[in-house]
């Protein structure tokens, strides 16, 4: 970015420039009253990812972006899987008492919830290469069962669902998708008996306790969602500032949350930047969402992004760097896409 190109640094998009100016405005007013809180360095350092992302993606082809992110994609997936090698003994005890998570090392920060997470968005950089794509949502399923993470076999069918109706997708391969699909339904119906099934492999087993009071994970995420209303309520629907959420709430309620996030993205960008900024975020959803179907999903940065904002509905917490760095590929890109389309 030192080296000045010829025809100067691109244009940031004003919705991403309102969205980010917004929370750091919102912080600073609001630290004048609430607890300064460092995170704000993290949303600084993602609008600078989004901006190495807008620029390189401006300088090289799609197809050398898409090139970069499947290698990076690869060596992720090759230690992931190769770390798991080094963690036999635990995940030998985990599998025969099993509770909540196996207590191994992540190459991704936040536990095996977010790896397994991060292995079904990488699988989507392979839409357009078939056998690798099937492959790595193969071994992502396997990974997240060996997790026990739930939110890692929803993110796999969320992406294998978006690739289904992406136009990457031959009508010859859909066709195959739905006749093996009938046919494991079928199976399951007629051979498989999901309870004895649910009792032997614990991350369906998981799926069945959903909600109840057996469910530790969903327990920890009503524990403080319960008093969000009141929080909220008690800063005017103005915020707390970035990274002061879970603290408000701890102030409320008089617990100390093992968590730094609510498990819910949306409601953290409310409780710490108000109304005005989870409208500003919205905006950002809405064009991207919109830029994402007007390519036909055939954009595999497309697909990461769409499952983002839906994951964003059970965990994260907005300064997810490597999201805005695609974010800022995706737009650029596009941007591309449409001044060539126009110049056609």
């Amino acid at each position: 970015m030192f080296i000045k190109p010829k025809e100067g640094l691109p244009k940031i998009p004003r919705f991403i420039f309102h969205y980010f100016a917004g929370v750091i405005v919102i912080s600073l007013l609001l630290f004048l009253v609430y607890p300064v809180n460092r995170l704000l360095v993290n949303h600084l350092f993602a609008f600078y990812a989004f901006v190495i992302g807008y620029y390189v993606a401006g300088t090289v082809t799609p197809e050398q972006v898409y090139n970069v992110l499947q290698k990076a994609a690869l060596l992720v997936f090759a230690i992931i899987v190769g770390k798991l090698f080094f963690h036999l003994p635990e995940i030998q005890r985990f599998m025969k008492a099993p509770d909540g998570h196996p207590d191994i090392y992540t190459l991704y920060g936040g536990g095996t919830n977010l790896e397994a997470t991060w292995m079904g968005l990488n699988t989507a950089l392979f839409i357009n290469r078939k056998r690798l794509f099937y492959l790595f949502l193969t071994i992502t399923l396997v990974v997240s069962i060996i997790y026990a993470s739930r939110v890692g076999v929803v993110i796999a069918f969320l992406v294998a669902g978006f690739k289904f109706i992406s136009a990457s997708t031959s009508k010859q391969e859909r066709r195959a998708i739905v006749a093996l699909g009938m046919l494991a339904v079928l199976a399951f119906v007629l051979f498989i008996d999901l309870d004895n099934l649910a009792e032997k492999v614990y991350a369906l087993q998981r799926f069945t306790e959903f909600g109840s009071s057996t469910d530790k994970g969903m327990g920890g995420r009503f524990a403080m969602w319960r008093y969000y209303g009141t929080a909220l309520w008690d800063s005017k629907m103005l915020g707390y500032g970035a990274g002061n959420g879970i603290y408000a709430i701890e102030a409320i309620s008089g617990i100390d949350y093992e968590e730094d996030n609510l498990h819910n993205l949306y409601m953290q960008l409310l409780i710490e930047f108000g109304i005005i900024g989870l409208l500003l975020y919205l905006i950002v959803v809405y064009n991207v969402s919109i830029k994402a179907f007007r390519s036909s999903l055939s954009n595999p940065i497309a697909i990461v992004i769409m499952v983002y904002f839906i994951a964003s509905l059970i965990q994260f917490r907005g300064t997810d760097a490597l999201i805005w760095l695609f974010i800022g590929l995706f737009l650029k890109i596009e941007s591309n896409k449409a001044k060539l389309a126009a110049n056609a």
